[in-house]
């Protein structure tokens, strides 16, 4: 019995050492919490078959770092890489999710985070989600501000999206983000990401502070339908994270693009023949109704004029025969 399971497993490791599983990970692309505060973090999916669940922390520059991860249908977790220590992180266990908590958050606590299941050697990881850090601290204040787009688009079109920021200069990190919401997520997902370019600012000083402003672009060629959303540019400066107003992105099917004029016109011709058939239909009935209800007359009227033409006829005939 014992080399019957060896043997399955060695198979089964054989048989998918290079197979991928099928199933899809949520996350929440994004979460924004402030200093100290707490936060939950989702995780869940659908996979016919997986043997673990876990949570990866990684900091930019850094390889992932495993902190947690639960053996599937288990209901418990293990942790790793000294988080237990830590005693800030804790998280629930369920048939299909893995939801993971933070309290007390520290600066090091903002960065991004992946779930991922395994299935013997076989890792598939999530989206990720971006911790970011948000506050009302007056003196990082930050505007971000987004160009509209009026221009038409269609498939196969470009556009390029414009996103202006000044903010105060202070020290640390300084990265930008474009998410796009779209009809078919119910959360926005992030789509780009950069670090501050010198190139793009200008500084000045103004009454004894300074301010940087910035315009960064995203742009978009070969246009899809899926393409349509709204995008969103958000900046991360002096700890926080600033979001502009969006800009919205329609991109229109030329399969189905109708002229306003175009469809006023047709549905005028396409009534005007309805009510001309009405008409003729009412016409003939009326015609048909009044030779049914009628048909002694019409007899009278051509007996009538018969009659006539025969004494017209006597009358001629009568006057020859005289002469």
């Amino acid at each position: 019995m014992k080399f019957r399971v060896l043997f399955f497993v060695s198979l089964s490791m054989f048989a998918c050492g290079t197979c991928q599983i099928k199933g899809v990970i949520h996350q929440y692309p994004f979460v924004v919490a402030e200093l100290g505060s707490s936060v939950i973090l989702p995780c869940s999916y659908s996979f016919d078959m997986i043997h673990t669940v876990s949570w990866f922390k990684q900091t930019v520059g850094k390889k992932p770092l495993l902190i947690a991860y639960s053996n599937h249908l288990s209901g418990g977790f293990i942790y790793q890489n000294g988080f237990d220590k830590v005693e800030r992180y804790s998280f629930e266990v369920g048939t299909n999710f893995f939801n993971m908590s933070i309290i007390n958050l520290k600066e090091n606590d903002f960065t991004n985070y992946y779930c991922a299941v395994t299935f013997i050697r076989t890792i598939e990881f999530g989206e990720g989600t971006i911790l970011l850090h948000s506050g009302k601290d007056s003196a990082s204040e930050a505007t971000v501000l987004q160009r509209p787009v009026f221009d038409r688009l269609h498939p196969g079109d470009s556009v390029s999206l414009q996103c202006s920021v000044i903010s105060q200069i202070c020290a640390g990190e300084y990265s930008v983000y474009w998410f796009r919401h779209s009809s078919e997520h119910s959360h926005p997902g992030l789509i780009y990401t950069r670090d501050n370019r010198s190139d793009q600012c200008m500084e000045r000083s103004e009454n004894g502070s300074s301010t940087r402003s910035c315009v960064y672009s995203l742009s978009q060629t070969e246009l899809r339908s899926s393409d349509a959303g709204i995008y969103y540019c958000a900046v991360a400066t002096c700890g926080k994270i600033h979001f502009g107003n969006g800009t919205k992105l329609i991109v229109e099917d030329l399969q189905f693009t109708w002229n306003p004029i175009t469809v006023i016109l047709a549905t005028l011709n396409i009534m005007t023949m309805i009510v001309i058939t009405i008409l003729l239909i009412v016409i003939q009935k009326i015609h048909i109704r009044d030779t049914l209800n009628h048909p002694n007359n019409q007899w009278k009227q051509i007996v009538d004029t018969d009659a006539l033409n025969q004494e017209e006829t006597r009358i001629i005939y009568n006057q020859f025969i005289n002469h």
